[in-house]
Parts: structure tokens; C-alpha cells; sequence
């Protein structure tokens, strides 16, 4: 998402120049353009710039000390609400909320959550998406009575809710009359996951421009996420390539589908509703295609050039009110 944030500004105009002590992602079409690997993120190491932004709660004090007009706080999600979090890793995130950064917010519920949480207003930058790569199959498989579906995210990470999913589709993997075969994408695979689910077809450290294509392969999609989901990128893929899903009815999926015309909606944790829900697209073949073409359409409006945009009115609305950015940066760790 960093990297799109600074190929849509490029395309804009803007001066965007992402910096970070990592190598470049190669893997990231054009990053070696705008990509600067720095030693440390600090004032000694990063140029001083018009805009800063600080892609992660760590990275916004550095922001604010390189920036000459406006520090921004990109919140990818709200990190304080982690149980995982040690309290003073809990206290870590909570001052980097009250730094003097202009809040962006990749989901308009994280508006909400900011206001709620410390009294300040936060600007939404909508997801950048590519349409073009991820787009409905040329052919549809036939249908042949299985059921191919798709739970992306590593097990035990609780937000991603991957645990009490698979463990609510494993009867319906069990029946003899019909087959479910379970597709997933992670980095990796625990061993109590494959003693799990050892049939599952499995996908690790896939390269990005391969993910369209597993998509494209499979009849439907789950998002199964807690309500701490920022956004939930694999639900707005699935929809660009047209596959219908079933989603945890979440804030973050509230706002990305709110008329539920792309998707159905279970509760967070519920393995009979969500089971009942699989079952009733698996039956219902029309009714999955029609959930893809809106969630298609739905897709196609989180265009790179929308997030440049958005970014562009920020900048250039900072506390001066001056004309947008000639440079900027983005910083990540």
C-alpha cells in the first residue's frame, strides 16, 4: 500500500519518494524509481521535506522532525486495541496518537475509532487497487459440484481470524456427497494448522503478481477477520476478480460493501452461520456470480488515481493551506 501511495502521487506530479531502512522490493514494478533505502530513520539519515508521513506508529516522531510544512500519521489500523500488546507497547501507540500529525485512515471506520478515542479529526485515503490486474477470470471453471474457497492469513494471528473459520468449514470438507477443498494463502503454515487441515492446497510467500491468478481459481472467498481489521485487502481482491464472499460483519467490511450486495455477512466467531452461509452459495451458482459482478464493480472504484487524489487535498489543505507538495516522503519500517 506505501508503494501504491507513492506511484499514484508520482502520477500526479508529486515529488514521492519512499524511504525505509529495508532493501527495495523488487518485487514492486517501478520501486527502484522512488525508493531510497536509508541507514536509520532519523534526522541524520532522511532529507528534510515539505510532507512527511509516518506509515506506522514507530515512524511519526521521525516524520514530524524532517517535516518543513505538515507530519502526517497514516493509522493502517487501530494498534492500541491489540490484546497481544505488551502495556508499554500499548503506551508506545497511544502517544504516537497524540504526536502533532494530521491522522489519515485507510477505512472510514478508523475516522470513528480516532474521534472516538482521542478527540481528533482524521482524513479517509481510500485503499489504491489495481483493476486492471485484478479482474474477473477470462472463463469460469465448470461446475462440477466442488466448491473451491479461499481463507488468506497466518493461524494464529487472531485479527485475521483464520482459527475459528477453518475450524467451522472442516464438516462441511468431511461430507461424502459433495467436496470442499480449502485453498490458502499465508507466509506460512503452523504445524497445528496442517495437522488441522492437512488436505488443504497451500500457497506460501506467493509474489504479488501472482495473487490475482489464485483468485481468479477459486469459487469463493472468506474474510473471516476480528473487528480490531483495519481495511481487509483479500476482500476488495476478491471482489476486483469478481468472486463472491463471505464476510465477518465487521466495520472495516461495514464500509466496503455497507449494502451487503457483494457479500454475506456473518458474525465474527459464529461457525454455524458461517457454515450456513458457504452452504447456501455452494447450492446457489447464480447467486455467487451475481454477488461478483457487483463486488466488481464496487472494485473498480479504488483506483490508484482516487488515493492520489486524496492524499494531494490533505497535503495540500495542511496548516498553512498552501498549494500541494512538490516533494514528499513516506516512511516505513
Amino acid at each position: 500500500m506505501v508503494l501504491q501511495h507513492a506511484r499514484a502521487l508520482r502520477g500526479l506530479g508529486v515529488d514521492a519518494t519512499v524511504h525505509s531502512p529495508d532493501p527495495c522490493p523488487n518485487w514492486f514494478d517501478g520501486a527502484d524509481i522512488f525508493y531510497r533505502q536509508v541507514r536509520a530513520l532519523d534526522r541524520r539519515s532522511l532529507p528534510r521535506v515539505e510532507v512527511a508521513v509516518g506509515t506506522l506508529a514507530p515512524t511519526v516522531a521521525p516524520a514530524i522532525e524532517i517535516a518543513e510544512r505538515l507530519a502526517c500519521h497514516l493509522c493502517q489500523g487501530y494498534e492500541p486495541a491489540h490484546e497481544t500488546l505488551s502495556r508499554a507497547e500499548r503506551d508506545a501507540m497511544l502517544a504516537a496518537y497524540e504526536l502533532p500529525a494530521r491522522k489519515l485512515v485507510v477505512s472510514p471506520h478508523l475516522v470513528r475509532t480516532v474521534r472516538e478515542q482521542h478527540g481528533l479529526e482524521a482524513d479517509w485515503i481510500p485503499q489504491p487497487f489495481e483493476p486492471e490486474l485484478f479482474r474477473p477470470p477470462k472463463q469460469e471453471r465448470e461446475d462440477d459440484g466442488r466448491l473451491r474457497v479461499l481463507v488468506s492469513g497466518h493461524w494464529d494471528l487472531e485479527v485475521k481470524g483464520v482459527v475459528w473459520c477453518l475450524r467451522a468449514l472442516r464438516p462441511l470438507f468431511a461430507q461424502s456427497s459433495r467436496r470442499l477443498d480449502l485453498v490458502r494463502l499465508s507466509l506460512d503454515a503452523d504445524a497445528e494448522e496442517l495437522a488441522f487441515w492437512p488436505e488443504a492446497e497451500r500457497h506460501r510467500h506467493v509474489p504479488p503478481a501472482e495473487v490475482p491468478a489464485l483468485i481468479q481459481s477459486v469459487d469463493l472467498c472468506i474474510g473471516p477477520s476480528s473487528p480490531l481489521e483495519g481495511f481487509g485487502l483479500l476482500a476488495l481482491e476478491a471482489m476486483g476478480c469478481a468472486r463472491p464472499c463471505v464476510l465477518t460483519d465487521i466495520p472495516s467490511h461495514q464500509d466496503l460493501d455497507p449494502e451487503e450486495r457483494a457479500s454475506i455477512k456473518v458474525p465474527f466467531g459464529d461457525g454455524e452461520v458461517l457454515r450456513g452461509a458457504v452452504e447456501s452459495l455452494w447450492r446457489d451458482r447464480d447467486l455467487r456470480r451475481r454477488l461478483g459482478r457487483v463486488g466488481r464493480a464496487i472494485a473498480e472504484t479504488y483506483t490508484e488515481r482516487r488515493t492520489g487524489e486524496a492524499l494531494v487535498r490533505v497535503f495540500g489543505d495542511g496548516p498553512t493551506g498552501r498549494r500541494p507538495p512538490t516533494a514528499q516522503v513516506k516512511i516505513e519500517t
